[in-house]
């Protein structure tokens, strides 16, 4: 579950920059930092189809991750996740693929819904990663370096930097490149990472990190 779980819920950490007053994609990606910071999901909607980037980022983390799966399992030898075959993750997340999403539907919920944090991560599962994700958000700065569009595609390149707390720290630095598609009424959406395999590796470790601590 963490595998994929930290690769998804830390992407929505770059949502936290941009501004335009013309549609653009920089505009898309301001409203989705508002939609957040004000936990609208209702503007987050106009921007960006949550469910589906969960589903499509699932299918994705793990290809890239059966992909480099010999690699995972000579570094991370005690987590069993990485002990058996890619075949065997790509069947295991296969199997589960609809209760993960659920999880994360939940986390989705009680985030919006402002849920409070439980006293233990065991209470309320889903509240607890909200809220962890609120304080890496808070905890996160992002810079666009570039944006690239090609007809009714753009790519955004965003540079993501931890503050110096804890959760600042563990976010470290990465640069997502984000992709958006523009519509029949040219509003333009978020609709994908499209550099999830550079990315994969570093998120795997911020994972791992993740899986030790609830050990």
């Amino acid at each position: 579950m963490i595998k994929f779980f930290v690769p998804l819920i830390l992407s929505a950490v770059i949502f936290l920059t941009g501004c335009s007053q013309e549609d653009s994609p920089e505009a898309a990606l301001n409203d989705i930092r508002l939609a957040l910071a004000e936990r609208d999901s209702t503007k987050l909607a106009a921007r960006a189809d949550l469910n589906a980037f969960f589903a499509e980022t699932y299918d994705a983390t793990t290809a890239e991750l059966a992909k480099r799966y010999d690699a995972y399992k000579a570094k991370y030898p005690d987590d069993p996740y990485f002990q058996h075959s890619a075949e065997f993750l790509t069947t295991y997340n296969a199997e589960h693929r609809e209760r993960h999403l659920n999880f994360l539907r939940g986390v989705s919920d009680s985030f919006f819904a402002k849920m409070p944090e439980p006293d233990a991560p065991e209470d309320n599962p889903t509240a607890y990663v909200a809220n962890e994700f609120e304080k890496i958000r808070a905890a996160t700065n992002a810079t666009i370096k570039e944006t690239r569009i090609a007809d009714d595609r753009a790519t955004v390149v965003l540079d993501v930097q931890g503050d110096n707390s804890l959760r600042g720290q563990f976010i470290g630095q990465l640069t997502f490149e984000l992709g958006f598609h523009r519509d029949a009424d040219k509003r333009w959406h978020f609709d994908a990472i499209e550099n999830l395999d550079d990315l994969t590796p570093a998120l795997v470790d911020k994972a791992e990190l993740v899986w030790i601590t609830f050990q």
